[in-house]
């Protein structure tokens, strides 16, 4: 069997769906002659961390832990020794995970403490370059070469965010003089949900993004559109692109929902869940605008729509959900971050799973990795997107309800969504968003690679 060094910091326990497509593939490589070796962070400062998912790494598993340093770490320190003292005992942290409603954490911080969040956002991403886990690289590198010493590798593979990791996969290549597959789970030119650092930041992103590109021996996209896009980016490399789209584990799902705890109402409510965290703050606006919409309209929604947010909300949504879920009572909750095993129990009892893309630049290329766990499950989806890959996803097979990216789409998609029959067919019958398939397509890459060394 061929070893494969996975660099990748979004692995267990570290949580959230980052850390779905590699963890999927560890799974399954194995079956196509790969036995993967992980490289991972011993301590990350990433703010969702859930040890219930090291339960979720296959046994046997070869992974090393390699202790990164990050602002993170700084910000956490800090906070443990002034913290108690400056925040009243209902405050919490503004970017801590979940929290409940969510509702206390920014109205009850200080002034002082909002500035000094807003100066710590702005400085961070303009001081590391390109990203907060720059200084895990480096130790990356020398444990790859320790890993490569001891027992070879094949071939290497990387996966980003954070774009760290494709540097130390970049540079353990050319030392090792090995194949290295560049994954990109999501693009960074053009991120729909990346805040602008600034002309000189760009510059150096391109530059870099560019080296990647032309250094690795293949590069992977999870869509269609960003395949595109990067094709026509780098018309050079356009060969050496790949699209493996994100998906589903059957086996999984099916585990999960044998021992996850019931999540069942027993209500009689239709319910409409929004499984994983939610960034653009535009999003939650556009959503809560047409549930407004909906309740003018329909005051008999009030009994009959419970909507439920199961994950981890950014600081801007959790000030927008202080402001604007109160005069929602009990037809929209919020419960913070929740461990996989409860997420997959709740999409279960729900009646549809939500997902929502504003119309701005770059959401047209995204498809939410929620959207193939509700594909997993058959359960129904209200997609509120602008045209583009998710849309496409849906219409191709014949599923859901596809709203438009305003308050009158959000208030129509859910009556439409309410009003239809239950749904007793397969989202995905031709089973082309299995993770197992595409895992394999993945090993195809590999052994392309790997015969062409």
């Amino acid at each position: 069997m061929r070893r494969l060094l996975m660099v990748t910091y979004f692995f267990p326990p570290v949580g959230g769906v980052g850390v779905e497509r590699t963890l999927k593939h560890v799974t399954y490589l194995p079956e196509n002659g790969w036995e993967p070796v992980v490289l991972a962070p011993a301590n990350s400062a990433y703010r969702l961390v859930d040890d219930a998912t090291l339960e979720r790494v296959p046994a046997g598993t070869n992974v090393h832990r390699v202790a990164t340093l990050e602002p993170g770490h700084l910000r956490r320190l800090i906070g443990r020794v002034v913290g108690p003292a400056r925040r009243g005992p209902a405050s919490v942290r503004a970017d801590a995970p979940g929290g409940g409603s969510g509702a206390a954490a920014v109205p009850n911080a200080s002034r002082a403490r909002a500035a000094a969040n807003a100066a710590w956002a702005w400085a961070v991403p303009r001081i590391f370059f390109p990203d907060e886990q720059v200084l895990w690289a480096p130790a990356a590198v020398r444990a790859g070469r320790q890993i490569h010493a001891d027992h070879p590798v094949d071939a290497i593979y990387s996966s980003s965010p954070p774009i760290s990791g494709h540097l130390a996969a970049a540079s353990l290549a050319r030392r090792l003089d090995l194949p290295w597959i560049a994954d990109f789970r999501d693009p960074w030119i053009g991120n729909a949900y990346a805040h602008d650092l600034g002309a000189a930041h760009r510059a150096l992103q391109r530059r870099l993004e560019r080296r990647i590109v032309e250094r690795a021996s293949r590069v992977i996209l999870p869509t269609a559109d960003l395949l595109d896009e990067y094709a026509e980016r780098y018309p050079a490399a356009a060969a050496r692109m790949a699209h493996i789209p994100n998906g589903y584990d059957l086996a999984e799902l099916e585990s999960l929902s044998a021992t996850a705890p019931g999540a069942s109402r027993g209500d009689g409510r239709f319910e409409l869940i929004y499984a994983g965290s939610l960034y653009g703050e535009q999003e939650l606006h556009l959503f809560l605008d047409g549930m407004e919409l909906l309740l003018a309209r329909r005051p008999d929604a009030r009994e009959r729509l419970l909507v439920t947010f199961a994950g981890w909300f950014s600081a801007a949504n959790q000030q927008i959900a202080a402001k604007r879920l109160p005069s929602f009572g009990a037809v929209v909750r919020q419960l913070g971050f929740l461990p996989k095993a409860d997420v997959i129990a709740r999409e279960r009892a729900a009646d549809a799973g939500l997902v929502l893309l504003a119309r701005a630049p770059g959401r047209g290329a995204v498809a939410p990795a929620k959207t193939y766990e509700y594909l997993g499950l058959d359960l129904p989806v209200l997609a509120v997107a602008p045209p583009g890959e998710l849309r496409r996803i849906l219409e191709e097979l014949h599923w859901g309800v596809v709203a438009d990216p305003t308050p009158h789409g959000v208030a129509d998609g859910i009556e439409r969504l309410m009003a239809a029959p239950p749904r007793s067919a397969v989202a995905d019958p031709e089973r082309r968003y299995e993770r197992r398939a595409l895992t394999r397509r993945l090993a195809a890459i590999l052994d392309e690679v790997t015969s062409d060394a």
